[in-house]
């Protein structure tokens, strides 16, 4: 069984204004054509148990919803990415919709000569200069770590933590400065450390890493490496470790020891941005979703067998981190800073 409070209903309380959640979604709709449509392009495979899967749940939604007709497309080799949203709006596109930084920089070549077509882009740097007909998405996902640092610390018997990530791009870098000032709020002696899969779909080569952390002492690893998260949490349960990690679905693969999620709420993005793009005020330039938005919450799986003190420990100073980034007090800081 899952604890769902906060994963569905804690973003109720922030700034005390958001009527419903995700579960239960209602976003007023936005004036547009019967028939417009809504297309999303991927740039990793369907089936991750992460940030697609969200997204195409988010898809599914703004059909039903707003009365779109939706495609969705995987487009998995940057050759064809310029090709791919030329022909989307050639044909007449209401709204593209595509994932991640290769793509922004396309969009960003592209969408002036369609004028016609919004497009957006989910995870990636903002557009310099913007882009009239384009919105660029990011996520505050220093918040994410800075929740599961502060996890992580009070969990750990062995003093040794570690985030692992895809690629080391400028926000990980950030991330990982967040997991390190919140575990060492906690424990000020702790050892955090930090490694690359250098894949965002290789479960293999995560899972070898992650095995690798493990043996050297290291028990409560933090990932956000998308479908290579898989991986990483068959080490968790080989090795009888804690893993926190970025995607609700995992707690079923190693239900003993996923111990908290720090999640995306990916569908909730896309509605947003789906509603925006298929407004009449459509806001182009760059967003940031965060905990303040509904768009990064918590679940504390019940079913994880880690130590019941130490959990309770954790529970409730994860949560009163989270909220405190809810109600402004607690800002954690985009420090792309290289540790050295």
């Amino acid at each position: 069984m899952i604890n769902t409070l906060t994963r569905h209903q804690g973003w109720r309380r922030i700034a005390g204004g958001l009527l419903l959640a995700l579960g239960a979604m209602s976003i007023v709709s936005p004036s547009h054509a019967a028939g417009e449509s809504v297309v999303l392009v991927a740039t990793q495979k369907a089936g991750d148990r992460g940030p697609i899967d969200g997204l195409i749940d988010g898809l599914e939604q703004a059909e039903a919803e707003f009365g779109v007709t939706t495609r969705f497309i995987e487009a998995l080799d940057p050759a064809t990415y310029e090709t791919t949203l030329r022909t989307l709006a050639n044909r007449g596109t209401d709204v593209v919709i595509t994932t991640f930084f290769a793509m922004g920089a396309a969009v960003q070549s592209l969408a002036p000569e369609f004028p016609d077509t919004r497009f957006v882009v989910i995870v990636a740097a903002p557009h310099d200069p913007p882009v009239a007909n384009a919105r660029v998405v990011g996520y505050k996902t220093q918040e994410n770590a800075y929740l599961s640092g502060t996890f992580a610390a009070h969990m750990s018997e062995t003093g040794k933590i570690a985030l692992m990530a895809g690629v080391p791009l400028p926000y990980v870098w950030a991330d990982y400065n967040a997991f390190i000032d919140a575990a060492s709020s906690v424990n000020p002696e702790i050892e955090t450390s930090v490694a690359f899969v250098q894949s965002f779909e290789d479960p293999v080569k995560g899972r070898e890493i992650a095995a690798g952390l493990y043996s050297q002492a290291v028990d409560a690893i933090y990932t956000g490496a998308a479908a290579s998260d898989i991986g990483v949490v068959d080490a968790a349960m080989e090795s009888g470790n804690l893993v926190i990690a970025a995607s609700p679905p995992l707690i079923d693969q190693a239900p003993e020891h996923v111990g908290f999620i720090a999640s995306f709420e990916w569908a909730r993005t896309l509605m947003i941005e789906a509603e925006n793009a298929l407004s009449l005020d459509f806001q182009s330039g760059f967003r940031l979703g965060g905990v303040d938005s509904g768009e990064i919450v918590m679940t504390f799986p019940e079913t994880f067998a880690g130590d019941a003190a130490r959990r309770a420990a954790a529970v409730e100073a994860t949560t009163a981190a989270y909220d405190a980034m809810a109600n402004g007090e607690l800002v954690v800081p985009y420090d792309t800073t290289e540790p050295n």
